[in-house]
């Protein structure tokens, strides 16, 4: 699969835009939403066997440097959050 089209782009997709999501609504809770999203990389994970720790790796850099340009304190919150839980689960894989 090519960098260009790889789960991880829309993974990353799902994750500026749940960013958005989390900016705007100030009720969101950041635990529940993160939650969520690491729930569909582990559905992600479990679906089969490849390279686990770089999809998530892919993931996980570009959102640290979205999380450093946004000048929004939630959705900078949300995508280090992110951004940490991510570089948590790849600790587990290896």
């Amino acid at each position: 699969m090519s960098a260009t089209f790889g789960p991880y782009v829309q993974m990353r997709k799902l994750a500026q835009q749940m960013a958005i999501q989390y900016q705007k609504d100030t009720n969101l809770a950041l635990a529940p939403l993160l939650a969520h999203f690491m729930d569909e990389v582990e559905v992600n994970v479990a679906s089969d066997q490849y390279d686990h720790s770089g999809f998530m790796e892919r993931i996980r850099g570009p959102l640290n440097l979205d999380a450093e340009m946004t000048l929004d304190h939630r959705r900078k919150e949300f995508l280090h959050a992110v951004a940490d839980a991510l570089q948590e689960r790849i600790q587990q894989e290896a």
